[in-house]
Formats: structure tokens, sequence, C-alpha cells
């Protein structure tokens, strides 16, 4: 039986009410920072810059916000299996505090993303590599992982943008050619969010469910 925390709702609707009107209102700039990213994929592709966008078929984001404790033995535990994310491009604001809390694999090698103050690391996930589905493998989803520091606690902040769960998501037409076959097989983000979240983490074995 538990005693009862004197104070402690009044703390909690206080700490609830200044979390949810801060996340809102960063998740709303988030937002309009992704679309423009997003333009940018698709002039990058020789498309009009509107292209994934409508091809997303609508948004789907959601914003987490991931706290790593220190470990005294970081060499035996991991913040956070490697994986690639399922969405299409992930927004993420590091804590300038830790340098080598982020790793991305690099040409077969774990290497650290240190962060820099100001700045936002962009990670393209399963749906632009789905745009690598859509761009038909231009662009490629990144492996990545957390690992946890011996003396620091990280705090991140990551904001995953896709399409809308009942998009069909199909290699755009204006990027198939006779040299470059389609390489994805279509499928509804939904279905594929569900057949990831069912999954342990295991690098980017999800987009392979999907490839030719």
């Amino acid at each position: 039986m538990y005693g009862k925390c004197s104070g402690l709702p009044d703390a909690w609707s206080v700490f609830h009410d200044l979390v949810h009107k801060n996340a809102f209102s960063c998740n709303i700039m988030i937002s309009t920072l992704a679309k423009r990213v997003l333009g940018l994929f698709s002039e990058s592709l020789g498309l009009e810059s509107g292209a994934l966008e409508e091809a997303f078929g609508g948004e789907r984001h959601a914003m987490r916000m991931n706290y790593y404790p220190p470990c005294p033995e970081p060499e035996l535990t991991i913040g956070l299996d490697a994986h690639a994310d399922p969405n299409g491009f992930t927004i993420l604001q590091q804590d300038t505090r830790v340098k080598d809390g982020l790793q991305i694999v690099h040409c077969g090698a774990w290497v650290p993303i240190k962060p820099l103050p100001g700045a936002f690391v962009v990670n393209i996930g399963d749906q632009l590599q789905v745009i690598q589905i859509l761009s038909n493998d231009a662009y490629k989803s990144v492996e990545h992982r957390a690992v946890v520091n011996s003396e620091r606690t990280r705090v991140s902040i990551a904001s995953f943008y896709g399409p809308a769960e009942d998009s069909h998501i199909a290699l755009l037409a204006q990027l198939v050619a006779d040299e470059a076959p389609a390489c994805f097989k279509d499928s509804v983000y939904g279905n594929y969010l569900q057949s990831f979240y069912a999954s342990k983490l295991d690098g980017k074995a999800a987009i392979e469910t999907v490839r030719y």
C-alpha cells in the first residue's frame, strides 16, 4: 500500500499543461519544416516541389521525447537497437552535451553523428527509401542506433513525418525507366507500420520485405 504524495496532483497538472503547450507549438513548426524538406527532396529528384507531398496522400506526424540515463558500463547495453525508421523521414534535435549518442552505419561501420548547436539531423526513413520506394532507391533509409553514455544523461526529440496510414505507396511513374525498373512492391503505409512494429528492431530488415 502506497502513501499519498502530497502536492503531486497539482505539480503534475502544471507540468502536463506546460509540456502540452510547448510540444503542440513545436509540433506545428516542425510540421511546416518537414513539408519544406519534402519539397526539397522532390526537387532533387527532378520533380515538382509538391510531388512527394501529393504521393504521401496526407500526413502522419508524431513526436517522441527520448531519455537515456547514464550507464556506468555502456559497452554492456544499447540505448536503442539498430534500425531504420519506417516513416518518410525523421527530424531529430540532439543533446549537444553528449557527443556520441547517435550512430549511423556508413561503409559497414558505426559512425557517431556529433550534434551541431542550432541544427537538426534529418534521417531518411523507409518511405523515402519508400521514397526509396517512391524514389526507386535514389534515397536510402538510414540504419542507426542510440548508445548510452557512462556519465551523462542524454535527451533527444524526434519528429517522425510520413504518409497517411491509408496511403497507397508506390513508385512514382515519373521515375520509372527501362534502365531503372521498380525495386519495390506497392504497399499500404498502415500495413507496413503494423509489420514494422510487430517485429523486433533488426537493422533494415523491414524494407527488404517489400523489395522485388
